[in-house]
């Protein structure tokens, strides 16, 4: 099966994105931080590297933007490249610079934790892999260890103990409507991880409210899905700074209360643009209730989540 890091946009044409979301976050050091390097074909072409990072408290978020040519791939290892940026599975290193940060980083990525693949379902996205989605997701890592140095604004920080997460979208659209989140460090359980996203889906001849998430409890994979039966309750406070979600299907459920302050802007594909303004947290708190039939529930708490919630209580 396709390699779920890879580039899949070699022949695609307008309108077309496809990002990775590299984050990175080391509670001992107050540092959490997110890239999301990609290509946009749309009406204006780019490529480009989004950063959103929380260090010591304090917010910094932004876009750097370069010509679409200075985008390439080369297969050994596999690796994305812009201007002083380099992507692959092994490794990320970067330069970026623009009028809030001078950031360079060399960070190492541990082994990856990736999700179950079967012929039904060779990605999060299940049978709907097969279809020409709005926004295809993939998850390509749920958990992996991080360390390196980090210099930001002329300060130096070395993570020894972190942990990564690795996943990526592709498509023509972000949904009208979603909400997203994540977190691999928690209190009560090391090795304990959660993905979760519900989104309003497009396809022309229907419109529904979809689902794909992941807990996994350290030995085995917990998924749930609308391909898999899996339904959603959502409830999004007025002012889209906290959500509420609970999804179950016949033999589990997964209930995430998810706290969005300090977010901060980052930029979305949405309606053949790459100019739609989104906000998001790094450091979203995450309170997760994981229960199976005839088991005791899972109580996990984080403070090291990252999270979205966009155009939730609104058209969008």
């Amino acid at each position: 099966m396709a390699d779920r890091f890879d580039f899949k946009g070699t022949k695609a044409k307008s309108p077309y994105f496809e990002g990775w979301y590299v984050k990175a976050s080391d509670p001992k050091k107050e540092f959490t931080l997110a890239l999301i390097p990609g290509v946009a074909l749309f009406d204006a072409e780019e490529c480009f590297v989004q950063y959103n990072l929380v260090y010591k408290g304090k917010t910094l978020s932004g876009k750097i933007t370069f010509p679409i040519e200075e985008f390439t791939v080369v297969k050994d290892p596999y690796s994305i490249l812009m201007p002083s940026f380099v992507l692959s599975k092994n490794s990320v290193k970067a330069h970026l610079k623009d009028d809030k940060i001078d950031l360079m980083l060399d960070l190492s990525f541990g082994e990856f934790l990736p999700l179950d693949k079967s012929l039904y379902s060779p990605s999060i996205m299940g049978p709907f892999e097969y279809l020409k989605m709005p926004c295809a997701h993939d998850v390509i890592s749920m958990r992996h260890k991080v360390s390196g140095t980090i210099v930001l604004n002329g300060e130096s920080i070395t993570i020894a103990s972190g942990m990564g997460y690795l996943e990526k979208d592709r498509g023509s659209t972000f949904p009208n409507k979603y909400v997203w989140g994540q977190s691999n460090i928690f209190k009560e359980k090391e090795q304990c991880s959660v993905f979760l996203s519900v989104a309003e889906i497009d396809l022309s001849i229907i419109n529904f409210m979809g689902t794909i998430a992941v807990f996994h409890d350290g030995e085995k994979e917990h998924r749930f899905a609308t391909y898999l039966g899996a339904n959603a309750e959502v409830k999004v406070a007025a002012d889209q700074q906290s959500y509420v979600v609970k999804i179950k299907d016949a033999k589990k459920s997964l209930t995430a209360e998810v706290s969005l302050k300090n977010g901060d802007k980052l930029i979305a594909p949405m309606k053949n643009n790459m100019d739609y303004a989104i906000k998001e947290t790094v450091k979203a708190t995450i309170s997760l209730v994981f229960e199976q039939k005839n088991k005791e529930p899972l109580h996990l708490n984080s403070e090291d989540g990252a999270a979205e919630c966009v155009n939730w209580n609104k058209d969008a």
